[in-house]
């Protein structure tokens, strides 16, 4: 997956089939299917302004039913969560990333990771008195994405009655579940007004791998068993690639700490997406209840890297708890 970053395209869906030519980069638009959501509109009066907070899995996936979860010390918590995203003092947002990658099992990340890379056709056509025109189509194999789970389908149904949306992740040739691909309506609008939304969330992707966390725990991961290996690595052998077959030998030879080495990395990429959707989109405060803990390595939500993200981008980070203080 490669961010769309430095761009100079008209704004569409980017999870289409792209075609960039020389003089400049089109995108054809999504023809949705007639499965279109039904959005409930919330016109419960507020009584105050409107926070705008991004909402990791591990919150919105159980705040959105908190009736489910009585026994929670967090229960009073979501529910009164859940109760100021209907009034719309809260506006909540949810990263597609969980539908891209934390819907797929994580036995199968590994190798649906490596599968799916950008599909790239090169044409040339000539335009007379010695011209050629050519054109770059990149596309994703989205027949690839297994689609969302039953009970993803049933947690993200809520969450849109309750008017929450979804913010991108806008990277080239990602396979994209039909069930998001094909309802643009459950995403923000403002994510496809312009195109700066892509572009703060490339600059911030490439910010987050540079410091090794996000999807920059791919990188490191590679790099270490690239180290183990007993002979040179072949140059054909991509990082994707890498893990992948790591992946398959150590469930084979019963090597857990490979194993979840590697199905931790997917995690934290999906963490790293959801802090990168939050800062382009320029919401106040990011709900989690991660702390990066369960991370193999440093982490995107852990004491340091929390410092430089509010260093560096202002990002306010809150608990469930936190979050309910404040409304």
């Amino acid at each position: 997956m490669y961010p769309m970053t430095n761009w100079n395209s008209k704004v569409c869906y980017r999870w289409c089939s792209s075609n960039l030519r020389v003089d400049s980069l089109q995108l054809s638009g999504v023809d949705p299917d007639g499965s279109g959501e039904q959005i409930v509109k919330l016109e419960t009066a507020k009584e105050g302004p409107t926070m705008l907070v991004t909402f990791d899995t591990n919150v919105w996936n159980r705040m959105v039913f908190p009736e489910r979860y009585l026994r929670s010390p967090n229960y009073a918590a979501l529910a009164r969560i859940n109760n100021a995203i209907r009034s719309g003092l809260v506006r909540g947002f949810i990263c597609e990333s969980f539908g891209t990658l934390e819907a797929i099992k994580p036995t199968d990340r590994a190798k649906f990771h490596a599968q799916s890379t950008p599909k790239v056709e090169v044409a040339s056509k000539p335009q007379g008195s010695g011209l050629v025109s050519m054109t770059i189509g990149i596309k994703a194999n989205h027949d690839l994405h297994p689609g969302l789970s039953g009970e993803f389908e049933e947690e993200l149904r809520q969450a849109l009655s309750i008017g929450m949306k979804l913010l991108s992740t806008p990277y080239i040739g990602l396979p994209v579940p039909a069930r998001l691909r094909s309802n643009p309506d459950i995403y923000a609008p403002e994510v496809f007004a312009t195109a700066d939304y892509d572009e703060r969330f490339g600059s911030v992707v490439n910010a987050i791998v540079s410091r090794g966390v996000g999807q920059g725990a791919h990188v490191a991961l590679a790099k270490e068993f690239t180290e183990r290996l007993d002979a040179a690595r072949p140059e054909w052998l991509s990082d994707r690639e890498l893990i992948y077959r790591v992946y398959e030998y150590a469930r084979k030879s019963n090597l857990n700490k490979e194993k979840k080495q590697i199905e931790k990395v997917f995690a934290e990429s999906a963490d790293g997406d959801v802090v990168a959707a939050h800062v382009a989109f320029g919401n106040d405060f990011l709900c989690t209840e991660d702390r990066g803990g369960s991370a193999i390595g440093p982490s995107i939500f852990d004491d340091n890297n929390r410092t430089w993200l509010k260093t560096t981008y202002g990002v306010k980070i809150l608990t469930a708890q936190q979050l309910s203080d404040l409304v």
